[in-house]
């Protein structure tokens, strides 16, 4: 009656050493290794107790019964390392470190001592010893106690299982010492094992749905990583494109302009009045390469994937007052009438050096695009959250075929002010984007009183 149920017991606790030594092979966490070799020593011991199935010497009929013994205790001994190592490793508690140490020490001396002497002597060590495992059943409570503390993936588990081993262990301690001579079953040793193995695949199971679950977040985090990385190459390869036609176009102008008055002055083909007439086209050229020079720089800054916006509360007339002192020689040259209006104080939530660059190009633009003599309005106000800053001009208006496609890369979007002035087609589009990092919207209209365009930028004001 016994036998069957032994030889069960010896084949879960075969294919459960099996399992933990192919999962250190992979994974390589030791824990899997102390347990696995925890297995087969307990294994090998219940294939030489005297009240069990005695395999060992079935598969072994030569092999010494006192080989057997030796055998047998060095297993019985060796179980008390491998289990503290496996509830260390499992759960890393460092404050038992040294008493795990101390065990292993000792239980070393003992493993030596059955190897290297008799039968008749180290079976002396048998009672000795029982109280080592006694002790080492304390540590690992000690040990289990503070994980379930801690609440560690399936502390609760190993806990229980290694609770009710300690009763069939304890149980065999007091049958083979003679304290009890009731018959409780063979090998209780075995039993209380498979036990313990069978709360470890409860523990082991919760750590692998704990993993799974870890991992499927981890590969939804990665996703989304890999998509704004994705993003900001597309960006920065945008970016790249954008200032390679804008440099390759625009930059050239001047410069060739330039090479050429050099070249035609070098060779004396020009009066000096010819001269400077074409070097005061070439500064002007320079001024408009210098300012797109700064927008791009701006937005390059802004767009890079490796710069973050820093955003500030800032007052946006004290930056109008800035960029008005900046194009105020424009405007009195065109002579225009300019205002400012509405809520003086409004703030908004921008990277200044970005906002600069918004409405400076704003500002250029109004002045571009009015005639002689024109009025130029900017109207702040802050309500609901939010600051508004709205350009009205009296200038020549946008055509409508260019409205759709104002904000965008286009080369029809260039074309010259009301004095010829140049236009690089990029300030609008550069516009948009800055505003748009910092979470605002820019708009354009028809100006409702009169002719000319009403550009409106809203922003957050908190």
């Amino acid at each position: 009656m016994h036998q069957p149920i032994e030889m069960m017991e010896i084949g879960g606790i075969a294919i459960f050493a099996a399992y933990n030594l192919v999962l250190f092979f992979q994974i390589g966490n030791r824990h899997y290794l102390y347990l696995g070799l925890l297995c087969l020593v307990i294994l090998v011991r219940a294939t030489l107790v005297d009240d069990g199935s005695m395999v060992f010497y079935h598969f072994f009929p030569s092999a010494s019964l006192t080989l057997g013994r030796k055998i047998e205790f060095f297993c019985s001994y060796a179980g008390v390392p491998l289990t503290l190592l496996f509830i260390h490793k499992l759960y890393t508690i460092e404050a038992f470190k040294k008493w795990v140490n101390v065990f292993l020490v000792i239980s070393g001396f003992f493993l030596l001592f059955v190897l290297v002497t008799p039968y008749r002597i180290f079976f002396h060590t048998l009672n000795t010893y029982n109280v080592i495992i006694l002790l080492s059943y304390i540590l690992a409570f000690a040990m289990l106690f503070r994980a379930v503390q801690r609440d560690l993936t399936g502390s609760m588990y190993v806990f229980s299982g290694t609770a009710l081993c300690f009763l069939f262990v304890m149980a065999e301690l007091l049958k083979t010492s003679g304290v009890i001579s009731v018959d409780v079953g063979p090998n209780l040793v075995n039993t209380g094992f498979v036990i313990f193995l069978f709360f470890q695949t409860l523990a082991l199971s919760e750590i692998f749905a704990k993993s799974f679950r870890e991992n499927q977040e981890l590969n939804k985090d990665l996703e989304k990583r890999v998509d704004e990385k994705t993003i900001e190459l597309m960006r920065a390869s945008k970016l790249r494109d954008t200032l390679i036609r804008i440099v390759s176009h625009d930059i050239r102008g001047p410069l060739g302009n330039l090479k050429s008055v050099i070249s035609l002055t070098r060779d004396g083909d020009l009066t000096i009045e010819q001269t400077k007439e074409f070097l005061a086209t070439i500064d002007t050229g320079v001024d408009h390469t210098i300012q797109m020079l700064d927008e791009l720089m701006e937005w390059g800054r802004a767009a890079s994937s490796n710069q973050k916006i820093s955003q500030d509360k800032i007052i946006i007339k004290e930056v109008l007052d800035q960029i008005i002192a900046q194009a105020k020689p424009a405007i009195d040259r065109k002579t225009l009438s300019l205002s400012i209006e509405g809520d003086l104080g409004a703030k908004c939530v921008f990277d200044k050096n970005a906002l600069k660059v918004v409405l400076r190009n704003l500002m250029s633009n109004a002045i571009k695009f009015t005639e002689k003599g024109g009025s130029i309005s900017v109207n702040l106000m802050q309500k609901n959250g939010e600051a508004i800053v709205r350009y009205s001009d009296t200038g020549i208006g946008i055509p409508d075929e260019m409205k759709a496609s104002l904000f965008e890369m286009k080369k029809d979007n260039k074309r010259p002010g009301t004095e010829n002035e140049k236009s690089s087609g990029v300030g609008l589009f550069i516009c948009k984007d800055l505003v748009t990092q910092n979470g605002g919207i820019i708009q354009v209209f028809d100006n409702p009183d009169k002719k000319g365009s009403v550009f409106e930028v809203t922003m957050r004001a908190e």
